[in-house]
């Protein structure tokens, strides 16, 4: 009986260890469902073949059976990827099992093949009914149970197959709920971490980038794109806003400013607020006449947009400086659009200023 709780035991340490690693891949993609992307679930059910491959490398040996928890990786690859991710895991489970036979014992295999059938069959069948919820995983790991322990009953004589099948039934119901939980704490972890990620580039009062993603970003702007162009925008008489109707309106306006930039602006281009009431945009891949064109877009916008805020509708003007380069370092196109901008205000403000 020992040497049976601790093969099982060995088994749940392998599964713990590489149902971590395995999550890796997925770690910054979207939870798996049975209608993510046909490749991902491909991968979930080659990484769950792969698991139950190394559990059965390490199975019990008994009756010329090899007996493991290798249900637990083939029914959560069903569990989270549908059918494509059982039917991968059990094919590969298969062809690993068919090249350990030995001595002619295909007894095992056979046995192996029906209980994949009957195993990925009825639970695919229904994940289609079910959603990805503790109580789908009991059923699921009920009809392992049922299905693994009826080959058991058919390989094993009684005095065998009574203690294995107390000793499986337990492991396998406590494998695969410790399992289960592992997953969704792993991926509670993960995008824990995503969102943090995010806060930490976000502008808190904006929602935009703020100032360290858009030094990121034109840290990367040299290797990435042939040709850019910054555009720096500030708002004219800011101080006058915050002064006159305080700095809570202020926050209004900026708010709604960097909400108007993001919609002038590509998809491609990032928009940020670079400090205060300074915002910038990086255009990746830009031409000049793009760089002017958005530019003047924006002033014009901004000089007739209503800005709704606390205190009623205001109106306010930016002002613009911008440099387009295709062979100057980052750090000088942006010396030179903080020139342009400097011009801009200094020139009469509500205006736009491209470096030469």
């Amino acid at each position: 009986m020992l040497t049976i709780i601790n093969s099982f035991f060995i088994d749940l340490c392998i599964l713990f260890t590489l149902f971590t690693i395995s999550f890796l891949p997925f770690r910054n993609r979207p939870r798996l469902t049975p209608k993510s992307p046909f490749k991902a679930r491909v991968l979930l059910g080659i990484q769950s073949g792969v698991i139950a491959l190394i559990l059965l490398a390490n199975a019990l040996h008994l009756e010329g059976i090899l007996i493991d928890l290798r249900t637990i990786p083939i029914t959560l690859a069903v569990l989270f990827g549908g059918w494509v991710s059982g039917v991968v895991a059990a094919v590969l489970f298969l062809i690993g099992r068919f090249f350990m036979i030995t001595n002619g014992e295909y007894v095992g295999f056979y046995l192996a093949i029906i209980t994949m059938i009957a195993l990925v069959v009825p639970t695919s069948l229904l994940r289609l009914k079910l959603d990805n919820t503790r109580t789908t995983l009991l059923i699921f790991m009920t009809i392992s149970v049922i299905v693994f322990g009826s080959a058991l009953f058919y390989a094993l004589p009684l005095e065998l197959f009574y203690p294995i099948l107390l000793v499986y039934i337990v492991m396998t119901y406590l494998g695969a709920a410790a399992s289960y939980r592992l997953l969704h704490e792993l991926r509670r972890h993960f995008e824990n971490v995503q969102h943090q990620q995010q806060l930490a580039r976000t502008d808190a009062l904006t929602g935009i980038a703020n100032r360290r993603r858009l030094n990121e970003a034109m840290a990367n702007l040299t290797v990435e794109a042939e040709e850019y162009a910054l555009i720096l925008v500030d708002i004219d008489h800011f101080k006058r806003v915050n002064d006159t109707y305080g700095h809570d309106v202020g926050d209004d306006v900026l708010r709604e400013l960097g909400m108007l930039l993001v919609d002038e602006s590509r998809e491609d281009h990032l928009v940020g607020r670079f400090g205060g009431e300074e915002f910038l945009i990086i255009m990746p891949n830009a031409q000049k006449d793009d760089v002017s064109r958005l530019a003047e877009s924006i002033r014009e916008k901004v000089s007739t947009f209503p800005f709704e805020t606390s205190a009623g509708t205001l109106h306010i003007t930016v002002s613009l400086g911008a440099c387009h380069s295709n062979d100057i370092e980052v750090d000088s196109v942006l010396k030179h659009a903080d020139e342009a901008l400097y011009h801009a205000k200094e020139s009469g403000r509500n205006r736009f200023i491209l470096a030469s």
